[in-house]
């Protein structure tokens, strides 16, 4: 299948790559305009300088393509959509689907009305811990889940000056959108509010909120808790991932560091204390999502992190944050 990428900046150079290791895509243009990411597009990352465009719509008409991988920042992710669509391109795009609701909305359905497949990157979901959870909790391995609890320590976006550091939010917006599709994806049900509140810490180096404690209520009854600490500069119990509990009547799962337990004690029980292999299938990465991607174009299908789904696990990160800008008032999904 021939693909057009967008954007070399930073994670471009790794789609680039990924891109030109599969064997089933022909990588046949590239869209940069940046002046100096095209100057290193060519000298150090050998790409023919004849198939490097300043814009989409301009690459799409010289070259024909099947698809586009989407790797510019948030804020013009749906005028790139909206491009891919009006030339019948696929898209599978970077994280999140916009930086605005109601503008992913709309994204999402000129995505369905152009008959377009729509994938969102949301690679966290694909590793071994969340996917070995979800099969756990299909199969019953602690009943029905009745809270499952989120913590998250990290000393995160560290960089002085990125948009991460000097934009409002971001910890919550920029790093929620993973666990909050990862709480949909494991407990296989979607979001019905979201109660946060959000502050800083005196030494924190986001000018933003970079600490918060979100409540969200799930349809299936679930309480969900989300409790995380961007700034710290002590102890990371478990990188990015965090740590995870999820409470049933027969015992719980928890992620510590990042390993998978299954654990149940009662008085009239016998103890259980086990350690549960991960699945090998889903180590997650864009090697795994391009798969992913290319098989749903073959067989027609929906891929699994469809935007239409996407748009759900967004819609936790803007109901936050609309609670987070008033005071922690609890916010309905139907608001947005």
């Amino acid at each position: 299948m021939k693909a057009i990428l967008v954007g070399l900046g930073g994670r471009g150079k790794g789609w680039l790559r990924d891109l030109r290791e599969n064997p089933e895509v022909e990588l046949v243009a590239v869209v940069e305009p940046a002046p100096k990411n095209k100057e290193k597009a060519v000298k150090e990352l050998e790409v023919p300088e004849k198939i490097i465009f300043d814009d989409l719509a301009d690459a799409a008409k010289k070259h024909k393509a099947d698809f586009i991988v989407d790797v510019t920042p948030p804020a013009i992710h749906h005028k790139v959509a909206y491009t891919a669509f009006e030339h019948g391109l696929h898209v599978l795009g970077e994280k999140p689907l916009s930086d605005k609701y109601e503008v992913a909305r709309d994204v999402v359905a000129a995505g369905k009305k152009a008959g377009v497949k729509h994938m969102i990157t949301q690679n966290y979901r694909w590793a071994g811990l969340p996917r070995t959870t979800r099969r756990l909790l299909d199969q019953g391995a602690i009943g029905q889940v009745g809270q499952l609890d989120v913590s998250l320590y990290v000393n995160w976006a560290d960089a002085p000056g990125s948009h991460y550091v000097t934009q409002p939010y971001m910890f919550l917006t920029d790093m929620g959108i993973h666990h909050f599709d990862m709480m949909r994806y494991t407990l296989g049900t979607d979001c019905v509010s979201a109660r946060a509140i959000t502050w800083n810490l005196p030494w924190g180096w986001h000018q933003g909120d970079a600490c918060q404690l979100i409540l969200f209520r799930m349809a299936n009854g679930i309480n969900a808790t989300h409790r995380g600490v961007g700034c710290t500069v002590g102890h990371v119990p478990a990188g990015h991932n965090g740590e995870w509990r999820y409470e049933g009547p027969k015992g719980t799962l928890t992620w510590e560091g990042f390993k998978l337990f299954q654990t149940h004690q009662h008085k009239a029980d016998p103890k259980i204390r086990e350690e549960i292999a991960l699945d090998t299938a889903g180590t997650g990465g864009p090697k795994q999502l391009l798969g992913d991607f290319l098989k749903a174009l073959k067989e027609g299908k929906q891929p699994e992190c469809n935007a239409e789904d996407n748009l759900k696990s967004m819609a936790m990160v803007f109901a936050a944050l609309k609670s987070a800008k008033e005071d922690g008032r609890e916010v309905k999904i139907g608001e947005l």
